[in-house]
């Protein structure tokens, strides 16, 4: 029997938020789709709006802030290189910077490579790094420019640039921006099939074919997106042995998944202690979210064709950039973050195992600090993700709904307590969410109505 009017339960965003998302609406294009929370500031693992009400973070900015947010390090160091003077933050690409050189040993030495590029975001990151790819494919193994194939496999996620949204599922919309590239792509160039996630004979018979075109083949080692970890680290490691097999560089994508996220430094650390991709993506939280930077990291077999004016970016390895990264390295080491991370796994699958049996939940995944909840939606129900995310927000919680699943990746400065609250958020959202009648606000993107 329906709730009565008197029952009915319903959730209105303040005058504030609405205004705002108007006004969004009204003037801005692109972006994400994101529920209706308007974030005004940040500590460790905490987020206040602009009403003053304070969330717990569930999301850690696409995991750009392992290291939580305003980490007190973190800070310390901008602060000291804002306070050199002068334009001393903004010495770019115009000069030389006398932090860059320092910089770039350390990280060479660190990871083990020779070379280092800088970048500023993820998607350019691994923009750049298939770049080099072509080149090296071109100019060292003699394939013609025309012909080098850039590989990827489906449901991938690599950034929205012209040169790497290629390398994603096709998409109506992508299709409409003339970017539907042969040669950078998750389809065999034979059978127009995607080359899909998890299915290694489907990369097996495409490199049978076409090996001697492939330039690289560039992958998030770990992605936690449906499969088991077990899954996850079979196919990873098998597409790097075909890599090896067919002499082909392997790309690893660490822009997400990196940075201790998974409980090792690197998500590839969990393929074995032999795999060491040829070209190495790092971003987001390589500076703590406190300045955008990315980095590729490749030997000189690789590297050496890049050449003055070939790659650089305005804004990259700029003294601030190299601050956040230093200290950002710094607090991940010292506070031993992949522990945590580890840690914030087990918890949190401590936490929620009594949710694999709730009627809306179709599994519990983690890895590491980053966490999935897919759920069985079922539209006339009244039970969607964005509903139960939406709902969470009005709890004081924040996560992201994506494509039937609860998203989460929490910081590794989130204490056992705060994760406890924010499943107990979680828990009463699917109890809840089937009696609200009314639309909750973010159940339905703004942007599309």
């Amino acid at each position: 029997m329906a709730p009565s009017r008197v029952q009915r339960k319903q959730i209105v965003l303040s005058k504030r938020a609405q205004q705002l998302l108007n006004t969004e609406a009204e003037y801005t294009v692109g972006g994400f789709t994101p529920l209706p929370g308007f974030m005004d500031r940040g500590k460790g693992a905490q987020l206040w709006d602009v009403d003053g009400k304070e969330y717990l973070d569930f999301i850690c900015m696409f995991s750009a802030g392992n290291q939580g947010h305003c980490h007190p390090t973190i800070v310390a160091a901008m602060i000291e290189q804002i306070n050199k003077g002068k334009l001393a933050y903004l010495i770019n690409t115009s000069t030389h910077n006398s932090r860059w050189p320092v910089f770039a040993e350390m990280m060479c030495k660190r990871f083990k490579y020779d070379k280092i590029s800088a970048m500023v975001t993820g998607a350019e990151g691994a923009d750049l790094a298939c770049k080099i790819a072509r080149r090296h494919a071109h100019e060292v193994r003699g394939i013609p420019a025309d012909e080098v194939l850039i590989l990827a496999v489906s449901d991938s996620y690599h950034g929205l640039s012209s040169g790497v949204w290629n390398l994603q599922d096709p998409s109506p919309a992508r299709t409409a921006y003339g970017l539907d590239s042969a040669q950078h792509t998750n389809v065999n160039p034979s059978t127009k099939e995607l080359l899909r996630y998890g299915h290694l004979e489907d990369m097996e018979a495409c490199l049978a074919e076409h090996h001697v075109r492939v330039g690289a083949i560039i992958i998030e080692c770990i992605r936690n997106t449906g499969n088991t970890y077990e899954e996850e680290v079979s196919f990873a490691r098998g597409i790097y042995d075909l890599c090896k097999k067919y002499n082909i560089p392997f790309i690893a994508d660490e822009v997400r998944m990196g940075a201790c996220k998974t409980g090792k430094f690197f998500s590839f650390n969990h393929l074995g202690p032999d795999v060491r991709p040829d070209l190495l993506v790092v971003g987001k939280s390589m500076t703590g979210g406190a300045y955008p930077a990315s980095f590729v990291l490749g030997d000189d077999a690789m590297m050496s064709v890049v050449g003055p004016y070939e790659s650089g970016s305005t804004f990259a390895h700029t003294p601030m950039a190299i601050a956040a990264a230093e200290a950002a390295l710094k607090v991940l080491d010292e506070e031993k973050m992949a522990e945590r991370a580890a840690h914030l796994e087990k918890r949190f699958l401590e936490l929620t195992n009594d949710l694999r049996k709730h009627p809306h939940v179709a599994d519990i995944q983690a890895r590491g600090a980053d966490f999935s909840i897919p759920i069985r939606e079922n539209p006339e129900g009244r039970v969607t993700a964005r509903r139960i995310g939406g709902l969470c927000l009005s709890k004081g919680l924040l996560l992201y709904p994506l494509g039937g699943r609860l998203r989460m990746g929490v910081s590794m400065v989130m204490t056992d307590a705060q994760l406890e609250k924010g499943v107990q958020i979680i828990r009463e959202a699917l109890d809840e969410v089937v009696e609200y009648q009314d639309a909750i606000p973010g159940e339905v993107w703004h942007k599309a109505h």
